[in-house]
Protein backbone atom coordinates (compact mmCIF):
# COMPACT_ATOMS: atom_id res chain seq x y z
CA UNK A 1 0.00 0.00 0.00
CA UNK A 2 2.53 2.32 1.16
CA UNK A 3 4.70 1.54 -2.09
CA UNK A 4 1.26 2.02 -4.30
CA UNK A 5 0.50 5.40 -2.63
CA UNK A 6 4.31 6.93 -3.29
CA UNK A 7 4.38 5.52 -6.28
CA UNK A 8 1.06 7.08 -7.62
CA UNK A 9 1.65 10.51 -5.80
CA UNK A 10 5.37 10.76 -7.88
CA UNK A 11 3.43 10.24 -10.74
CA UNK A 12 0.41 13.12 -10.09
CA UNK A 13 3.54 15.71 -9.32
CA UNK A 14 4.43 15.10 -12.57
CA UNK A 15 1.54 15.41 -14.42
CA UNK A 16 0.74 18.57 -12.33
CA UNK A 17 3.28 19.87 -14.73
CA UNK A 18 2.72 18.49 -17.85
CA UNK A 19 -0.79 19.86 -17.58
CA UNK A 20 1.12 23.22 -18.15
CA UNK A 21 0.54 22.84 -21.81
CA UNK A 22 3.20 22.99 -24.62
CA UNK A 23 5.49 25.92 -24.58
CA UNK A 24 8.46 27.49 -25.99
CA UNK A 25 11.56 29.38 -24.47
CA UNK A 26 12.44 32.71 -25.14
CA UNK A 27 15.85 31.22 -25.07
CA UNK A 28 17.92 28.48 -24.69
CA UNK A 29 19.81 27.77 -21.24
CA UNK A 30 22.83 29.16 -20.64
CA UNK A 31 25.34 28.20 -17.82
CA UNK A 32 26.38 30.56 -14.97
CA UNK A 33 29.57 29.47 -12.82
CA UNK A 34 29.62 29.85 -8.87
CA UNK A 35 30.51 28.18 -5.90
CA UNK A 36 32.85 28.24 -2.96
CA UNK A 37 35.68 27.34 -1.58
CA UNK A 38 37.73 27.28 1.84
CA UNK A 39 41.14 26.75 3.25
CA UNK A 40 41.50 26.08 6.92
CA UNK A 41 44.99 25.72 8.13
CA UNK A 42 44.85 24.96 12.53
CA UNK A 43 46.23 23.21 15.42
CA UNK A 44 44.58 20.12 17.31
CA UNK A 45 45.45 19.15 20.48
CA UNK A 46 44.01 15.52 21.38
CA UNK A 47 44.13 13.96 25.14
CA UNK A 48 42.21 11.10 24.42
CA UNK A 49 42.90 9.14 20.96
CA UNK A 50 42.42 6.05 19.74
CA UNK A 51 44.67 7.66 16.53
CA UNK A 52 47.93 7.42 17.09
CA UNK A 53 49.58 11.15 16.58
CA UNK A 54 46.44 13.06 16.92
CA UNK A 55 48.16 16.08 17.48
CA UNK A 56 49.23 18.95 15.88
CA UNK A 57 49.02 21.29 12.65
CA UNK A 58 46.67 20.62 9.96
CA UNK A 59 45.59 22.24 6.56
CA UNK A 60 42.10 21.41 5.53
CA UNK A 61 40.07 22.34 2.36
CA UNK A 62 36.24 22.32 1.07
CA UNK A 63 35.08 23.30 -2.11
CA UNK A 64 32.35 23.24 -5.10
CA UNK A 65 32.09 24.97 -8.24
CA UNK A 66 28.36 24.97 -9.06
CA UNK A 67 26.95 25.15 -12.68
CA UNK A 68 23.59 26.32 -12.98
CA UNK A 69 20.99 27.84 -15.74
CA UNK A 70 17.88 28.54 -16.58
CA UNK A 71 14.94 30.29 -18.65
CA UNK A 72 11.10 30.95 -18.64
CA UNK A 73 8.70 29.33 -20.98
CA UNK A 74 5.96 31.31 -22.47
CA UNK A 75 3.88 29.68 -20.63
CA UNK A 76 5.34 30.76 -17.70
CA UNK A 77 6.94 27.80 -16.09
CA UNK A 78 10.59 28.86 -15.26
CA UNK A 79 12.96 25.22 -15.97
CA UNK A 80 16.14 25.25 -14.58
CA UNK A 81 19.74 22.69 -13.74
CA UNK A 82 21.93 22.67 -11.17
CA UNK A 83 25.40 20.66 -11.34
CA UNK A 84 27.86 20.78 -8.43
CA UNK A 85 31.70 19.72 -9.16
CA UNK A 86 33.73 18.88 -5.87
CA UNK A 87 36.54 21.01 -6.19
CA UNK A 88 38.44 17.83 -4.10
CA UNK A 89 38.43 14.02 -5.05
CA UNK A 90 35.89 13.19 -2.37
CA UNK A 91 36.09 8.56 -2.58
CA UNK A 92 34.34 7.97 -6.16
CA UNK A 93 31.79 10.91 -5.98
CA UNK A 94 33.34 13.65 -7.66
CA UNK A 95 29.80 15.01 -8.87
CA UNK A 96 27.99 16.16 -5.47
CA UNK A 97 24.12 17.20 -6.72
CA UNK A 98 22.58 17.43 -10.27
CA UNK A 99 18.94 17.90 -10.32
CA UNK A 100 16.71 19.30 -13.13
CA UNK A 101 13.95 22.10 -11.62
CA UNK A 102 10.73 23.37 -12.61
CA UNK A 103 8.96 26.45 -10.92
CA UNK A 104 5.51 28.19 -11.57
CA UNK A 105 2.31 28.97 -9.50
CA UNK A 106 1.83 25.51 -8.62
CA UNK A 107 5.61 25.35 -6.94
CA UNK A 108 8.69 24.03 -7.24
CA UNK A 109 9.19 20.44 -8.60
CA UNK A 110 13.11 19.16 -7.99
CA UNK A 111 14.05 16.05 -9.18
CA UNK A 112 17.26 14.43 -9.70
CA UNK A 113 20.31 14.02 -7.14
CA UNK A 114 19.89 16.19 -4.13
CA UNK A 115 19.13 16.45 -0.48
CA UNK A 116 15.57 15.83 0.94
CA UNK A 117 12.54 18.28 1.76
CA UNK A 118 13.12 17.70 5.55
CA UNK A 119 16.89 18.45 5.14
CA UNK A 120 16.28 21.68 2.82
CA UNK A 121 13.61 22.97 5.27
CA UNK A 122 15.79 22.68 8.41
CA UNK A 123 18.56 24.92 9.29
CA UNK A 124 21.56 24.42 11.30
CA UNK A 125 23.40 26.84 14.20
CA UNK A 126 24.79 30.49 13.41
CA UNK A 127 28.38 29.54 12.94
CA UNK A 128 30.49 32.43 12.22
CA UNK A 129 33.61 30.11 11.85
CA UNK A 130 34.72 27.47 10.32
CA UNK A 131 31.04 25.40 11.32
CA UNK A 132 30.35 23.31 13.79
CA UNK A 133 26.63 21.57 12.65
CA UNK A 134 27.75 19.21 9.18
CA UNK A 135 30.66 17.62 10.75
CA UNK A 136 33.66 19.93 10.95
CA UNK A 137 34.54 19.43 14.24
CA UNK A 138 35.37 15.51 13.84
CA UNK A 139 37.85 16.50 11.30
CA UNK A 140 40.23 18.28 14.35
CA UNK A 141 39.05 16.48 17.26
CA UNK A 142 39.40 12.25 16.71
CA UNK A 143 36.80 10.57 18.61
CA UNK A 144 34.23 13.10 17.58
CA UNK A 145 31.78 11.31 14.99
CA UNK A 146 29.44 14.15 13.86
CA UNK A 147 27.69 12.39 11.38
CA UNK A 148 26.26 11.83 14.77
CA UNK A 149 26.01 14.60 16.78
CA UNK A 150 24.62 17.06 14.09
CA UNK A 151 21.63 18.44 14.67
CA UNK A 152 20.48 18.94 11.44
CA UNK A 153 22.55 16.18 8.98
CA UNK A 154 20.87 13.11 10.00
CA UNK A 155 18.25 14.15 7.97
CA UNK A 156 20.92 13.13 4.84
CA UNK A 157 22.39 10.06 7.19
CA UNK A 158 20.70 7.24 4.91
CA UNK A 159 19.32 9.46 2.35
CA UNK A 160 21.85 12.17 1.16
CA UNK A 161 21.93 12.82 -2.38
CA UNK A 162 20.37 9.79 -3.94
CA UNK A 163 17.85 10.19 -7.19
CA UNK A 164 14.30 12.03 -6.00
CA UNK A 165 11.21 13.73 -6.77
CA UNK A 166 10.78 16.57 -4.49
CA UNK A 167 7.63 19.31 -4.28
CA UNK A 168 7.78 22.95 -2.43
CA UNK A 169 4.38 24.81 -1.94
CA UNK A 170 4.03 28.05 -2.97
CA UNK A 171 5.06 29.91 0.18
CA UNK A 172 2.01 31.77 1.80
CA UNK A 173 2.43 34.46 4.37
CA UNK A 174 5.78 32.95 5.07
CA UNK A 175 4.57 29.14 5.13
CA UNK A 176 6.06 26.50 3.01
CA UNK A 177 5.35 22.43 3.23
CA UNK A 178 7.55 20.35 1.02
CA UNK A 179 7.55 16.56 0.41
CA UNK A 180 9.97 14.33 -1.44
CA UNK A 181 9.82 10.33 -2.91
CA UNK A 182 13.27 8.44 -2.82
CA UNK A 183 12.83 5.00 -4.87
CA UNK A 184 15.95 3.61 -3.79
CA UNK A 185 18.43 5.40 -0.86
CA UNK A 186 21.81 4.96 -3.03
CA UNK A 187 23.28 7.84 -3.89
CA UNK A 188 24.85 8.11 -7.50
CA UNK A 189 22.59 4.76 -8.50
CA UNK A 190 20.98 4.60 -11.87
CA UNK A 191 21.42 0.80 -11.97
CA UNK A 192 17.58 0.80 -12.16
CA UNK A 193 15.20 -0.30 -9.96
CA UNK A 194 16.13 -3.05 -7.20
CA UNK A 195 14.81 -3.53 -3.89
CA UNK A 196 16.87 -6.44 -2.39
CA UNK A 197 20.04 -4.49 -2.70
CA UNK A 198 21.29 -4.04 1.36
CA UNK A 199 19.73 -0.13 1.39
CA UNK A 200 16.65 0.85 2.04
CA UNK A 201 14.00 1.32 -0.93
CA UNK A 202 10.73 3.76 -0.84
CA UNK A 203 11.45 6.35 1.44
CA UNK A 204 9.83 9.56 1.85
CA UNK A 205 10.13 12.99 3.79
CA UNK A 206 7.46 15.83 4.43
CA UNK A 207 8.48 19.14 6.04
CA UNK A 208 7.05 22.16 6.82
CA UNK A 209 9.02 26.02 7.67
CA UNK A 210 7.83 29.55 8.41
CA UNK A 211 9.70 32.12 7.72
CA UNK A 212 8.33 35.36 8.69
CA UNK A 213 8.72 38.51 10.77
CA UNK A 214 6.52 40.38 13.42
CA UNK A 215 7.63 44.35 13.67
CA UNK A 216 11.53 44.17 14.82
CA UNK A 217 11.80 40.50 15.26
CA UNK A 218 12.33 37.62 12.26
CA UNK A 219 11.51 33.95 13.25
CA UNK A 220 12.32 30.84 11.23
CA UNK A 221 10.32 27.43 12.67
CA UNK A 222 10.59 24.12 11.20
CA UNK A 223 10.24 21.12 11.67
CA UNK A 224 10.56 17.74 9.73
CA UNK A 225 10.18 14.27 9.44
CA UNK A 226 11.77 11.57 7.38
CA UNK A 227 11.04 7.66 6.52
CA UNK A 228 14.35 6.23 4.90
CA UNK A 229 11.81 3.37 3.67
CA UNK A 230 12.31 -0.58 4.31
CA UNK A 231 15.30 -2.53 3.40
CA UNK A 232 14.39 -6.45 2.01
CA UNK A 233 18.14 -7.54 2.42
CA UNK A 234 17.64 -7.21 5.74
CA UNK A 235 16.39 -9.71 8.34
CA UNK A 236 13.74 -7.76 10.51
CA UNK A 237 12.69 -5.35 8.19
CA UNK A 238 14.55 -2.50 9.70
CA UNK A 239 13.02 0.44 8.98
CA UNK A 240 15.19 3.89 9.94
CA UNK A 241 13.35 7.16 10.76
CA UNK A 242 13.98 10.68 11.69
CA UNK A 243 12.09 13.68 13.05
CA UNK A 244 13.14 16.84 14.17
CA UNK A 245 12.86 21.24 14.43
CA UNK A 246 14.44 23.66 15.32
CA UNK A 247 12.93 27.54 15.84
CA UNK A 248 15.62 30.77 15.31
CA UNK A 249 14.90 34.15 16.38
CA UNK A 250 17.01 37.48 14.69
CA UNK A 251 16.32 40.71 16.53
CA UNK A 252 18.99 43.35 15.66
CA UNK A 253 22.44 42.32 15.24
CA UNK A 254 21.94 39.26 17.15
CA UNK A 255 20.35 35.22 15.95
CA UNK A 256 19.21 32.64 18.85
CA UNK A 257 19.32 29.34 17.01
CA UNK A 258 17.74 26.02 18.88
CA UNK A 259 17.38 22.80 17.15
CA UNK A 260 17.07 18.43 18.17
CA UNK A 261 16.65 15.76 16.08
CA UNK A 262 15.93 11.82 17.09
CA UNK A 263 16.81 9.13 14.45
CA UNK A 264 15.69 5.56 14.66
CA UNK A 265 17.37 2.24 14.29
CA UNK A 266 20.23 4.47 12.76
CA UNK A 267 22.85 3.12 10.02
CA UNK A 268 20.45 0.35 9.53
CA UNK A 269 20.56 -1.17 13.28
CA UNK A 270 17.86 -2.14 14.87
CA UNK A 271 17.75 -0.63 18.46
CA UNK A 272 20.36 2.05 17.52
CA UNK A 273 18.45 5.25 18.60
CA UNK A 274 20.41 8.72 18.54
CA UNK A 275 18.81 12.27 20.07
CA UNK A 276 20.82 15.78 19.19
CA UNK A 277 20.04 18.94 20.73
CA UNK A 278 21.59 22.25 19.86
CA UNK A 279 21.87 25.84 21.00
CA UNK A 280 23.92 28.87 19.58
CA UNK A 281 23.75 32.64 19.56
CA UNK A 282 25.29 35.07 17.04
CA UNK A 283 25.57 38.38 16.60
CA UNK A 284 27.16 40.71 13.85
CA UNK A 285 27.89 44.19 13.00
CA UNK A 286 29.22 45.69 9.69
CA UNK A 287 31.95 43.24 8.76
CA UNK A 288 32.60 41.49 11.88
CA UNK A 289 30.89 38.47 13.56
CA UNK A 290 30.65 36.40 16.72
CA UNK A 291 28.96 33.07 17.64
CA UNK A 292 29.09 30.75 20.04
CA UNK A 293 27.41 27.20 19.92
CA UNK A 294 26.69 23.71 21.92
CA UNK A 295 25.79 20.81 21.03
CA UNK A 296 24.46 17.72 22.43
CA UNK A 297 24.36 14.05 21.14
CA UNK A 298 23.43 10.59 22.97
CA UNK A 299 23.24 7.35 21.15
CA UNK A 300 22.09 4.24 22.68
CA UNK A 301 22.25 0.91 20.92
CA UNK A 302 20.28 -1.47 22.48
CA UNK A 303 21.56 -4.88 20.53
CA UNK A 304 25.64 -4.02 21.40
CA UNK A 305 24.05 -2.75 25.16
CA UNK A 306 26.26 0.34 24.55
CA UNK A 307 25.60 4.29 25.35
CA UNK A 308 27.49 7.01 23.57
CA UNK A 309 27.39 10.43 24.62
CA UNK A 310 29.40 13.66 23.49
CA UNK A 311 29.37 17.08 23.37
CA UNK A 312 30.89 19.91 21.54
CA UNK A 313 31.30 23.49 22.02
CA UNK A 314 32.54 26.33 18.81
CA UNK A 315 33.55 29.69 19.71
CA UNK A 316 33.48 31.16 15.96
CA UNK A 317 35.03 34.64 14.51
CA UNK A 318 34.79 36.25 11.28
CA UNK A 319 35.82 39.02 9.46
CA UNK A 320 34.47 40.03 5.91
CA UNK A 321 37.90 41.18 4.09
CA UNK A 322 35.20 42.18 0.38
CA UNK A 323 32.37 40.85 -1.83
CA UNK A 324 32.20 36.94 -0.76
CA UNK A 325 35.77 36.43 0.70
CA UNK A 326 35.80 36.29 4.83
CA UNK A 327 38.26 35.47 7.18
CA UNK A 328 37.11 32.76 9.53
CA UNK A 329 38.55 31.18 12.73
CA UNK A 330 37.16 28.61 15.47
CA UNK A 331 37.77 27.36 18.89
CA UNK A 332 36.96 23.72 19.37
CA UNK A 333 36.11 21.89 22.72
CA UNK A 334 35.02 18.27 22.44
CA UNK A 335 34.71 15.36 24.64
CA UNK A 336 32.71 11.88 24.26
CA UNK A 337 32.49 9.10 26.40
CA UNK A 338 31.31 5.35 25.80
CA UNK A 339 29.39 3.57 28.72
CA UNK A 340 31.58 6.21 31.06
CA UNK A 341 34.95 5.63 29.41
CA UNK A 342 36.44 8.75 27.97
CA UNK A 343 37.03 8.05 24.17
CA UNK A 344 37.70 12.00 23.04
CA UNK A 345 39.21 14.95 24.78
CA UNK A 346 40.49 17.72 22.73
CA UNK A 347 40.53 20.92 22.01
CA UNK A 348 41.46 22.70 18.12
CA UNK A 349 41.95 26.57 17.13
CA UNK A 350 41.16 27.23 13.07
CA UNK A 351 41.69 29.72 11.14
CA UNK A 352 41.44 30.71 7.17
CA UNK A 353 39.21 32.09 4.40
CA UNK A 354 36.02 30.83 3.01
CA UNK A 355 35.59 32.25 -0.46
CA UNK A 356 32.12 32.66 -2.85
CA UNK A 357 31.93 33.28 -6.13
Amino acid sequence: MKKSLLATTALAALGAVAVAGPATAAEKIKLSVGGYMEQWFGFADNKTSAVANADGFDQQSDGEIHFKGSTTLDNGLKVGINVQLEAEQDGSDQIDEQYAFVDGSFGRFVIGNENSAAYLMNSGLPSHGAGIDSGDTGNWISGIDFARGTTVGNFARQDNDSHKITYFTPRVSGFQVGASYTPEHNQDNGSGPAEANGTPDNGFAIAANLIHSFGDVKIRAQAGYQDYGDDDAIAGGIDPEAYGGGLRLGFGGFTVSGNFMHVENRDLTAGNELETFGIGVAYAAGPVGISLNYINADEENDGANVKTEQDVVELGLRYTLGPGIQARGSLYYGEADTDGVETADGVAVVGGLKIGF
